[in-house]
Order: structure tokens, then C-alpha cells, then sequence
């Protein structure tokens, strides 16, 4: 505790001393409304449910422009989280978000952080593409007064491109490279005649072969497997179809309505058996090719009464998703254990919000909030027809001799011809059906004091989590009401330049876990807050050819969920979520971006991150031989997931050739730091880090006036890096008790080299 308040001391004085220099600079004209020869164009973001500058927003706003989205080839989360410090975003294996925010949000199974489509919450396919769209918006730290409960890390939100009725336009694009990728998209923007309604389509087609290896080795019986050698193989398909216009008068609609069917690999998990020498392999030798199919649908219909001095907005929305995922679960060439887990979602959200319009220095916005969401698991772990001696032989069906451990496939037998014939034995998993809801009130006003700015806000949200386990009939039922207040107060240097202070608190509800393994009851675990404390500073320099923030925050963060996989009774295994205790963060930001040239524009941006575990904390690593617990301490600690340095630098260049044509050409480095991984099976002295990597982008290609051909290579140094890391049971060596364990990891991206053209018309 003692390095943790001397590194608060040096953070704060640091943090200080930037905030004074900076605002020392010289101070620009007045914030650019047109992007001015020469100037940096101002970004207007909806961070704060109102459309407002990203310089006047007293908290910290990433934003991921249409045209870089565009030009990097930005379709997976990966490539969102490495454009944006102390932002650890990626997808994990079963096709659902991995992401923390200033080391709050655990990966896994707990939300953690919003993700936002047009203001409407995503909960079953955050990891879905969203094209066509004009930023990216990534909001830090907890936003629970406007966004509410599993927002705690922060929010993610896609913004797309709506309908314009003024003139007909559109645009195509195809990409080809490596890995057998092919992509093709397209966006259509159509007036509807009279009345100033218009139509917007989005659609897009995705396939590539991945970059992970099936070998198909000999199992011990000799008999080797004959699956799809290309284990990562995706092919994804979607569109979105969006009308606007006016009702009325005062009254005006937009209506959405997204399909998006995706088929790729599930838990393809490389397998490292050394925690201190990771290698980085790209071979998974699976005895069945793992797969996870989804198909969404979702809607959306917002609302807008434009009255006197106000807007009443309501947005409505449902998404239906229906997602099968098969994991080899031993993730081994034998038939040992695998996992099948069918899933079926349905969210309702409805908001209805009121927001000033008026010119006055009181803005106010507040309004209601109601979400729903049902999700039944229907899974099992499938045992195969396979003996396990106790030194971690393996044999063929021999039958069940006492103190073996028999499973339920002939070995050589497919799972198709296993189920035929009856060799499969399947024992319940997770068999659950969740309704979790929120009610919530809120409201959030600024008072413009000429120098001074105030704001205030608060959210009353009421939360509801029933669970029943229907293979027993156990039921569960959680609430409760969480106050969540924010205050901000900003200090305007010059109309270029400000200070702020903000305090701002955010929750993830608690829920209940579905084990078989403890059948007469459900275990339950407690809803998570945080407090995030940040000062900094916002302003342009250089008479507006440049933007620059920086900010220092310090987090309060309590009853941490965090996901934990431990081996059970007979070789199984049981998925909990626990409330391992509380934790501090603090840390600092800072974003750089400067038009060097007319052509050379150039950001930098970096955040470092320190944690530690309150003293007192501790986790249960094993058991005594009378069952008691084995207590470790792990106050002091670093959480898991939680890089401790990130920044990246990207540079745009454009100069006019000949014939009317421009060369164009871009280039990121990224940095990522270490950081733990998670402890899902936690033995004493067990622990795995994922070390620190570096990767570089460009894109080079040549314009002309509705055209532009490029070619984008990622990972130029073909880094060896892993997105996600974690400690795991080792199901190949079952032997009834199932306690070793083994590294698990998502490999990133190797090389890849693609071109692409686009055509807009």
C-alpha cells in the first residue's frame, strides 16, 4: 500500500505539471466548423445523448473517425481496441467481447462494458460487424448516470451513417489477400421521392480461411482425422436497411432494421504448456473442428418531437439471437470431452428522453429507461467412450474398470456416428433461463457560468436478475437500486482551452451462476461499483492545426466479478463468476493530433495504467484433506487484465499526382503492454503473463476523384502476440481429479497483406 500512495503522489504531481504546461501553450482560433485549409476538423461526438463537440466534454472521448474505419480495413474489435490507449479489446473465441477500460471490466463472462449501436445496447452480438458507419466513440471510465447499469468500464458506441434526402449516392468496395480473404461491401443512400424521407442500405459478404492449423495428427488407436485443415475459417454476411423522414410538423422517425448470420471457429485455444515461455504456435490439433454459428435480427425505431425549447426522443428496440457454439473442450486429437452450448436471446430496450434545445446557459436532458433481456442455455458436456488411466494413458473402449474414468465414444467414431449408435454420454452443463432487467430514471443538466461550467447528474437504476437452473428446478432471484451520481466542473482558459475535474460511479449487476456440480442450490455473486475520480485538460493549439487532451484519474473499484473455470467431481468442470474483492487504479492519458502540412497529418496518444489488488484479498487456491479452503493473499497484486503501458502513433499523408489523381498512404504503430492473465484454475504459483507487443499497419494506394485503390498490410513485423491469455484445466490428462493446468490463449493476427478498390457513384 505504501508503493501504491508514493505512485499516486508521483502520478498526481506528473499529471499536474502536464495539465500546466499544456495549457501554457498558445491558444488557437475559435473551434473550426468546416476543417479550414491547414486546421484539424472538429469532431462532434453524441457522448453525453446530445450532439456536441469532443473538446467540450469534461471526460475522457476516443473517437475512430469514418474514414480511418474505412481505410485500415476496421472490421473486428481487435482492430478497434488496438487504435485506443488503455482500451484491452478483443473477441474472444466464443465470439462474444473480451474488453476492460482502465483495468475496470473483467474479461469473460461479466459485461463490464457497453457496447451501442445508435443508442441501443448490445448484448448478444457486440462482436458483430457494423459497416457503413461514421465513427467509433469510445467512452472511459464508468458511464452509469446516462448509460446505466453494465457500463462500469465504460462504453463502446457505432455510430452509422443515416439516411439524406437531399441527392442520391452510394459506394462499393472489394478486399482480396492472404488467408484466402475475400470481402465485399456496399452502402446505398436513395431519396424517397417527396417529403424528405430517404433510405439507406448497408450489406456486406466476408469470407477467409484463418490463420489456425488442424493437422489431423494420429490418435492412439493410429487413426488420424479428416477435418478442414483451415480450424479458423469464418465466412460472416449482413445488412442493414435504414429509413428516415418527417411524420409531421415537429415530428420526424428514423427506423432500422440489421441481419447478421456469422459461421467461424469457437474456442480454437492454442495450448502452451510453459506459463513463463509462451510460443506462439498456430496448431490445434482438435479431434472435431470447433464452430459457432449465430444469426441475429434486430430493429430499431427513434422517435423525435421537436417542441419549444425542447426534443422528447424514443428509441425502441429488439434484438433476437440465436447462437450455437461446439467446443473441443480437452483441445486435444482424441475423442476426451467436448462442449455443446445451444443459446437463445431476446433483448427489449425502450428510452425515452427530453432534451433542451433552447440557446441558454441551463442545458438539461433526462427521461426514463427499461430493458429486458431472456437468454436460455441448453448445453452439455459430452463424454466420449474412451478409458483415462491414472498416469494419463490413453486407451480405446475397454469398458469401466474400477478407478478408471470411462466417457462415452468409440474411439475412430465421428459424433455423428457416435450419437447413432449410442456412444455418446451427455451430462448437463449449464441448463438455465435468465430475465434480467432494468427500470431507471435519470437526468443530467450543465449550468455556463462564462468561465465556469457545472454539471450535474443522477440515475436511480433498478435491477432484477432471475435464474432457474431447469434440470433441477432451482430458482434465484437478485435486485436491487443503485444511485449513480456524476459532478463536473469545467474551467474555460480561453475559448480554446479548458480544465475540468469530474466524479462519476458505475455498476455491473449481480447474478447467479448455473453449476451441476453443486445441485442444490444456485451460487450467487454480488453486483460490482466503481468511482472514477479524473482531472485533466482539452484544448487546441497551434491556431487550430492541432488538438491535444490530457487527463489523471484515480479509481475506487469494489467487489470485483471475475470469471473463474475450475476442474469438478469426475474430471468436469464448473464456470463461476466470484467477487474476489476490491482494488484501486490510477492512471494517466494523453492524446496529440496536429496537421503538420496539408498533407501530413500526424497522433499520438498513449495511457499507462498501475493497479493493485486492497490488502486483505484473497482467493482460494486448493483444498485441505478435510475439504477446507487453502487461502491465498493477494493484496498488492496486479488485477488481471490490466495493460500497464499502451500508445500508439498514426500518420496520414496525401499529395496530387498527375492526371487528377492523389497518392495516398497511412501508417499506425500500436503498442500494447503486459499484463496478468486470468487465473481461471488458480494452484499456488500459478500464473501466466502476457507479455508486451508492438505492431505496425500501412496502407498505401493512389485516389482519384470517386475512386481509390490501396494496399493494407497488417502486423508488417509478423508479431508473435496473443490477444487474450489465461491458465486452464488440462482436460487431456484427465485422471479423475483433472488439477493440471495449462496456458490457453487467442493468437493475434500473423502478416497480412491484402488490396483493396472502392468505387463511389
Amino acid at each position: 500500500m505504501l508503493k501504491f500512495s508514493r505512485n499516486l503522489a508521483w502520478l498526481g504531481s506528473i499529471a499536474a505539471i502536464s495539465v500546466f504546461s499544456i495549457s501554457l501553450l498558445p491558444a488557437g482560433t475559435a473551434i473550426a466548423q468546416e476543417g479550414a485549409a491547414g486546421e484539424i476538423e472538429e469532431i462532434v461526438v453524441t457522448a453525453r445523448k446530445r450532439a456536441e463537440s469532443l473538446l467540450e466534454i469534461p471526460e475522457s472521448v476516443s473517437v475512430i473517425t469514418g474514414a480511418d474505419i474505412d481505410r485500415q480495413n476496421i472490421w473486428g474489435l481487435e482492430d478497434v481496441g488496438f487504435q485506443v490507449p488503455n482500451l484491452n479489446l478483443s473477441t474472444r473465441l466464443d465470439g462474444f467481447p473480451n474488453v476492460s477500460v482502465r483495468g475496470l471490466g473483467a474479461f469473460g463472462n461479466t459485461q463490464g462494458v457497453g457496447f451501442y449501436l445508435d443508442d441501443v445496447q448490445l448484448f448478444s452480438d457486440a462482436s458483430s460487424r457494423f459497416g457503413d458507419l461514421e465513427r467509433i466513440e469510445v467512452l472511459k471510465g464508468p458511464q452509469g448516470t446516462l448509460y446505466g447499469g453494465s457500463n462500469i468500464g465504460g462504453a463502446i458506441k457505432f455510430v452509422s451513417a443515416r439516411p439524406d434526402p437531399e441527392s442520391m449516392f452510394g459506394r462499393v468496395k472489394g478486399v482480396a489477400g492472404d488467408q484466402g480473404v475475400l470481402d465485399i461491401e456496399g452502402s446505398l443512400n436513395l431519396p424517397l421521392g417527396q417529403g424528405d424521407w430517404a433510405m439507406r442500405v448497408f450489406a456486406f459478404w466476408a469470407n477467409n480461411d484463418g490463420y489456425l492449423s488442424n493437422p489431423n495428427p494420429a490418435r492412439l488407436n493410429g487413426i488420424a482425422g479428416n477435418n478442414d485443415e483451415d480450424i479458423g475459417s469464418t465466412e460472416e454476411s449482413g445488412a442493414r436497411v435504414s429509413l428516415a423522414g418527417p411524420l409531421g410538423d415537429n415530428l420526424s422517425a428514423y427506423v432500422s432494421v440489421r441481419f447478421n448470420d456469422f459461421e467461424g471457429p469457437n474456442n480454437t485455444w492454442i495450448r502452451e504448456l510453459d506459463e513463463n515461455d509462451l510460443q506462439h504456435p498456430n496448431v490445434v490439433p482438435a479431434s472435431i473442428n470447433p464452430r459457432h454459428e449465430r444469426d441475429t435480427t434486430s430493429g430499431m425505431v427513434e422517435l423525435t418531437w421537436e417542441l419549444d425549447g425542447f426534443d422528447i426522443t424514443s428509441v425502441s428496440s429488439w434484438t433476437t439471437t440465436e447462437s450455437t457454439r461446439f467446443t473441443d473442450l480437452d483441445q486435444k486429437e482424441e475423442y476426451l470431452l467436448s462442449l455443446i452450448r445451444p443459446e437463445d436471446m431476446d433483448v427489449l430496450t425502450q428510452e425515452i428522453r427530453f432534451t433542451s434545445t433552447d440557446e441558454g446557459a441551463f442545458q438539461w436532458l433526462g427521461g426514463v429507461y427499461y430493458s429486458k433481456y431472456d437468454e436460455e442455455m441448453d448445453s452439455d458436456l459430452i463424454w466420449y467412450d474412451t478409458v483415462i488411466f491414472a498416469d494419463g494413458n490413453i486407451d480405446g473402449p475397454l469398458g469401466c474398470a474400477a478407478g478408471l474414468l470411462c466417457t462415452g465414444v468409440w474411439a475412430g467414431e465421428t459424433v455423428t456416428e457416435a450419437e447413432e449408435t449410442g456412444d455418446v454420454v451427455m451430462t448437463p452443463f449449464e441448463k438455465r433461463m435468465r430475465d434480467k432487467s432494468h427500470l431507471a430514471a435519470f437526468v443530467n443538466a450543465t449550468y455556463d457560468m462564462g468561465e465556469w461550467e457545472l454539471g450535474v447528474g443522477l440515475r436511480a437504476d433498478r435491477w432484477k436478475n432471475d435464474t432457474l437452473r431447469f434440470s433441477t428446478n432451482h430458482t434465484g432471484s437478485d435486485s436491487g437500486t443503485e444511485i449513480l451520481p456524476r459532478v463536473s466542473v469545467t474551467r474555460w482558459l480561453s475559448e480554446d482551452s479548458m480544465l475540468y475535474g469530474t466524479v462519476a460511479r458505475g455498476f455491473e449487476p449481480g447474478g447467479f451462476n448455473i453449476s451441476e456440480d453443486v445441485p442444490d442450490h444456485l451460487p450467487a455473486f454480488d453486483a460490482e461499483d466503481a468511482t472514477n475520480f479524473e482531472a485533466g485538460w482539452k484544448g487546441r493549439l497551434m491556431d487550430g492545426r492541432g488538438s491535444a487532451s490530457v487527463a489523471a484519474y484515480f479509481i475506487d473499484y469494489n467487489q470485483r466479478q471475475i470469471e473463474t473455470q475450475v476442474p469438478a467431481v469426475g474430471a468436469g468442470i464448473v464456470e463461476l463468476i466470484n467477487n474476489v474483492g476490491d482494488s484501486k487504479q490510477f492512471g494517466v492519458e494523453a492524446e496529440v493530433s496536429v496537421a503538420v502540412s496539408e498533407s501530413l497529418s500526424v497522433a499520438v496518444s498513449a495511457g499507462w495504467i498501475e493497479a493493485e489488488w486492497d490488502s486483505g484479498t484473497s482467493v482460494v487456491v486448493g483444498a485441505n484433506d478435510d475439504g477446507s479452503p487453502i487461502m491465498k493473499d493477494i493484496g498488492g497484486d496486479t488485477p488481471p487484465v490490466t495493460p500497464d503501458f499502451s500508445w500508439n502513433v498514426s500518420a496520414d499523408y496525401s499529395v496530387p499526382l498527375a492526371n487528377g489523381m492523389d497518392f495516398i498512404a497511412s501508417g499506425q504503430i500500436s503498442h500494447n503492454g503486459k499484463y496478468t492473465g486470468l487465473r481461471l484454475s488458480d494452484p499456488p504459483g500459478v500464473s501466466v503473463v502476457n507479455p508486451s507487443f508492438t505492431l505496425v499497419g500501412v496502407q498505401a494506394g493512389v485516389a482519384g476523384e470517386n475512386w481509390q485503390l490501396t494496399l493494407n498490410v497488417e502486423n508488417l513485423t509478423d508479431e508473435d502476440y496473443y490477444t487474450d491469455v489465461q491458465t486452464f484445466p488440462d482436460f487431456f490428462f484427465l485422471d479423475g481429479d483433472a488439477d493440471e493446468i495449462i496456458v490457453i490463449g487467442t493468437l493475434g493476427q500473423p502478416r497480412l497483406v491484402t488490396a483493396s478498390f472502392s468505387y463511389s457513384f
